[in-house]
């Protein structure tokens, strides 16, 4: 009897470990913040912040392998090459920075660029 109340014991430690790894796995559902300290900000925000110069070319800030990437635009707005590789984790910035960066940023100067990356943690 104690064998048995043994293997149960462990077979429930296991099922356990497996489930708790399984739930880490899943992607993040956003949560309806309804009350917070943080106000989320939204790309129309983040818009009026910055009037682009059409006539200049502009920055993309995306998800590279889990990186923040910088990639500077062509006159379209479609990302050309690659500027740099930040070294800054996607996983371990706040979720709404997160999402933001995995949709891709628009920046349209250096001074803006080298703000946000400040922010972000470079």
């Amino acid at each position: 009897m104690r064998k048995l109340w043994t293997c149960l014991f462990y077979g429930l430690c296991v099922f356990t470990v497996l489930f708790s790894l399984y739930w880490m796995a899943l992607p993040r559902l956003p949560l309806p913040s309804s009350s917070g300290s943080e106000t989320p900000v939204s790309e129309a925000d983040l818009a009026a912040q910055a009037v682009p110069d059409l006539a200049a070319r502009h920055y993309l800030l995306c998800d590279k392998g889990g990186q923040v990437a910088v990639y500077l635009c062509d006159e379209e707005g479609k990302p050309e090459t690659l500027q740099q590789l930040t070294g800054i984790y996607v996983n371990l910035l706040p979720e709404s920075d997160a999402l933001r960066i995995k949709r891709g940023v628009p920046v349209y100067s250096r001074r803006e660029l080298d703000l946000l990356l400040e922010d972000l943690g470079g």
